[in-house]
């Protein structure tokens, strides 16, 4: 073949192979962005999925505080009442055995 005929089926073939170079280098570049778009939209989704959660521990921890609250409050209560029985039955006690201390006075008394 002639020289210049070579050169120009050269010519042709090197601009169908630049062309597909530059569509694989589109198509690659096309979902390399796609993939960074998606994964971006992802880390936004577990973002705030994540910020839900914490809301929702946040909110979780407030009521067992709310809880714990009133269950302290509660048996300080119980305990108070607690407390003062007691108290009263002590008393109780003390005037039993006073009682009992008198009525074996007048039972020693009487078997005199």
């Amino acid at each position: 073949m002639d020289r210049c005929a070579v050169e120009f089926i050269a010519r042709r073939w090197w601009r169908r192979v630049e062309v597909w170079v530059i569509a694989l280098l589109i198509v690659a570049g096309s979902f390399s962005l796609g993939f960074g778009a998606s994964q971006w939209s992802l880390a936004s989704w577990y973002s705030n999925q994540v910020t839900q959660v914490r809301t929702a521990y946040d909110e979780a921890l407030k009521q067992r505080d709310l809880r714990l609250t009133k269950l302290a409050d509660s048996t300080k209560e119980a305990a108070g009442k607690v407390e003062a029985a007691a108290d009263s039955v002590s008393k109780a006690a003390d005037k039993a055995d006073k009682a009992a201390d008198k009525a074996g006075e007048v039972l020693e008394k009487a078997n005199q």
